[in-house]
């Protein structure tokens, strides 16, 4: 207690009692800035295969995948408590940032939005409470998507987002105007990548626009370098410059039209078919 009061966490009197200080409340659940699930998931499954590095280094081979012996979303399927987790974790962190470049969008002229592995829906929601007049479709696994229909119902937009359910990797809903991938791309190498965006090519209209919420990183980018490592250790995915970027979506049948720079955590990059 007194080491992690001595790290800003905990307060502690001089009667020797200790309190949360603003860091630790970060920790409940109650407060509007928690971060309480992002650090029980970084702090469990996460962490064990941390330790596995060394094996990602030398081999390639994803470190998760040696210490688990089946992929990150393969084992969460089988695991409700950490795919639970994971949504929650992946909710707190988009609500810790006000600045979303895929809400403040401007999606004047569209109708119907999909969000392809949108979990929860904490995302979609955002959309549909600022844009009444559109309609959603909400994609994802079954388990991902799981407490999704509460959380729509919570932010009434449940009459206006249907949720469908189904692997990325096999087809994705047609007809929408929008298909937004919010931290989906960096969880996989360039040829799973490429098969996700050959799906989302298929689906999508000849006039659609393709919105992708992740890192476009630089030389000097600690965030975007730390969460490259962070995806090498648990899924064998990775982040990308703008010229990976363009080379990947071009591979898919889309160009990219613009990168709006970090607007909040993310950047993002819009992309139209060609």
């Amino acid at each position: 207690m007194r080491y992690l009061a001595a790290l800003g966490v905990f307060t502690q009197a001089e009667s020797g009692t200790f309190g949360l200080a603003p860091l630790g409340k970060l920790l409940c659940t109650d407060n509007p800035e928690s971060m309480r699930y992002s650090a029980i998931f970084g702090g469990e499954e996460n962490y064990k295969a941390t330790g596995n590095l060394l094996h990602s280094v030398r081999t390639g081979e994803t470190a998760f995948n040696h210490l688990y012996g089946k992929g990150h979303f393969e084992w969460m399927a089988n695991n409700a408590d950490a795919s639970s987790t994971f949504n929650k974790a992946m909710a707190q962190s988009l609500r810790r940032f006000a600045k979303n470049p895929v809400e403040s969008y401007d999606y004047s002229g569209r109708r119907l939005v999909v969000d392809v592995g949108g979990g929860r829906g904490d995302l979609i929601s955002s959309v549909l409470v600022a844009n009444p007049t559109m309609e959603g479709v909400l994609f994802d696994l079954p388990q991902g998507s799981a407490e999704a229909r509460s959380l729509l119902k919570s932010k009434g937009v449940e009459d206006r987002c249907h949720i469908k359910t189904g692997s990325f990797f096999d087809s994705i809903p047609a007809g929408g105007d929008v298909y937004v991938l919010s931290r989906i791309l960096h969880d996989w190498p360039d040829d799973k990548a490429a098969t996700i965006l050959a799906n989302c090519r298929k689906a999508i209209k000849e006039d659609g626009t393709l919105l992708i919420r992740d890192n476009v990183i630089s030389d000097g980018d600690v965030l975007g370098s730390t969460l490259d490592i962070t995806m090498l250790i648990m899924t064998g995915g990775k982040e990308r410059n703008e010229a990976e970027w363009k080379h990947l979506l071009h591979s898919a049948g889309f160009a990219l039209t613009r990168v709006y720079k970090k607007q909040g955590q993310l950047d993002l990059v819009e992309a139209r078919p060609v």
